[in-house]
């Protein structure tokens, strides 16, 4: 018996549509555009932005101090379908709930923690806490910290492509032994700096609207007869491989009401 494609078991999505998989689902489904809303001083002043979101609403007040958006985002969608912390490892056991986040990071972050140490008195009066947001795999490495993932945790940087190169990095991991269920998609958040960054550095036509949001899906291995893929008991997930590409609704999904906090590990 060989590892076969993993299965798909859930997903979830925040996103300009609103919170949860429903809302995105409702609004592809529509063939209308998500609404613009009035951003920050940018080369356009529109932008996509997941409605109503606020870190310290969605997640509460511990910890959220120094959260930039890409993170908040993330913590929040791999709440909605992260399960209880994982126990401590046992022999024998399989491997841990691992994480695979397709984004670049913040360059909001990178960009106001630079200029800080440039116009301060001193190159290195600034603000320690805010350094975490700099490093591209800050938010991957938030979601273990507050929902107790200790499997593999990686971060793709991939632009566009992010969100479906971690899918195929996650599929790799699996299928070498290296991982058990695996939360996997892409993160992105909205910000002038990068809406200037990409007005400057020729990254896509300027009719494109930017905009913020967050897709996950949790994978889990499949296994595999001579006559093709055997799901995985008691879920009826379709098959991550390449008939991904063309339906990217697969699974079930499950809304994150809006309101709703990501409870911390620990």
């Amino acid at each position: 018996m060989r590892i076969a494609n993993p299965v798909i078991t859930a997903w979830s999505a925040i996103s300009p549509f609103g919170f949860g998989a429903e809302a995105f689902r409702t609004g592809l489904r529509a063939g209308v555009p998500a609404p613009t809303s009035a951003a920050e001083p940018a080369p356009d002043a529109r932008g996509r932005l997941v409605p109503d979101f606020d870190a310290r609403t969605v997640l509460g007040k511990k910890g959220t101090r120094s959260m930039d958006r890409v993170t908040a985002l993330s913590v929040a969608a791999v709440g909605e379908l992260a399960g209880p912390q994982d126990p401590p490892a046992t022999p024998g056991a399989g491997p841990a709930t691992g994480l695979v986040l397709g984004t670049s990071g913040s360059v909001r972050s990178t960009m106001d923690f630079t200029r800080s140490s440039i116009d301060g008195d001193r190159p290195f009066y600034v603000d320690p806490a805010q350094f975490p947001n700099t490093v591209m795999n800050c938010a991957a490495g938030q979601c273990a910290i507050w929902h107790g993932l200790k499997g593999p945790n990686a971060t793709i940087a991939g632009g566009n492509a992010a969100g479906l190169l971690a899918l195929n990095y996650a599929r790799r991991l699996q299928a070498g032994g290296r991982a058990g269920t695996l939360l996997c998609g892409g993160a992105e958040e909205y910000s002038a700096a990068r809406a200037w960054l990409r007005h400057h550095g020729g990254d896509g036509p300027d009719s494109a609207v930017l905009g913020d949001g967050l897709r996950r899906r949790t994978g889990r291995p499949g296994r595999s007869r001579r006559d093709g893929v055997r799901r995985a008991p008691g879920h009826r997930g379709d098959p991550l491989g390449p008939a991904l590409l063309s339906a990217p609704g697969a699974g079930h999904g499950r809304s994150a009401p809006r309101g709703h906090r990501a409870r911390r590990a620990g």
